[in-house]
């Protein structure tokens, strides 16, 4: 019997369709026992085409979590709504998170437990998904304070966002790992954290301290 064709597709759709499987591969089974022959065996492409679009494993492996990364920072892009407090914008991003990681098991899996963070180009990745979030979260507070932040509490501020984020992707985490975890209260717990923890910094202005007063207070 004759073997099928193989499908034609741009470089962009294939290289998307080998990320895809990626994702797959990578959220089922640890990093150490994926083999570049498998993923090329099940898209049905070469072992030599498979390295024209990834050089090395290591290499896919970045450019999934990368992807993933573009995806979950899409998807926590939440516009406020009319009359949204920082505590509604914050709870709506993180609950967006949670969701995202319910939608896409295996991408979060992937992303999460991978080879860890001790690899160099890993945590590029995560530094620049770290800054594009912080980035915009601390455009939000801003955007609610009304005026820019001297230097000392701006500074002040993106540190506090920074630790609030690796406590948010801890808990995320845990709950791809337990997922009788409530995301509800997920989300509830990381709003409140940040705010708090702005509302603690030294110093902060009336108008910041204002737009981080909590709810639950």
């Amino acid at each position: 019997m004759a073997e099928p064709a193989r499908r034609r597709l741009s470089p962009g759709d294939r290289r998307n369709e080998l990320l895809a499987l990626g994702v797959e591969v990578f959220g089922k089974r640890p990093y150490d026992e994926v083999r570049i022959d498998e993923i090329a065996e099940r898209a049905g492409v070469s072992r030599a085409l498979m390295y024209h679009y990834f050089p090395d494993k290591r290499a896919f492996f970045a450019a999934v979590v990368r992807a993933e990364g573009e995806r979950l920072f899409e998807a926590t892009n939440t516009p406020p709504r009319p009359g949204d407090s920082l505590f509604d914008q914050l709870r709506a991003g993180v609950l967006a998170y949670v969701y995202y990681d319910d939608a896409n098991p295996h991408g979060a899996w992937a992303a999460y437990m991978g080879m860890g963070r001790s690899d160099p180009v890993l945590r590029g990745i995560d530094d620049v998904d770290n800054d594009r979030q912080a980035n915009r979260i601390i455009s939000r507070i801003t955007k609610a304070v009304g005026s820019d932040l001297d230097a000392t509490i701006a500074r002040d501020l993106r540190v506090v966002v920074y630790g609030w984020l690796a406590y948010t992707f801890e808990l995320c985490r845990q709950r791809v790992m337990d997922p009788t975890i409530d995301g509800d209260r997920v989300a509830d717990s990381c709003a409140h954290a940040l705010l708090d923890a702005i509302s603690r910094m030294p110093g902060i202005p009336t108008a910041l301290a204002e737009a981080v007063d909590d709810p639950a207070r």
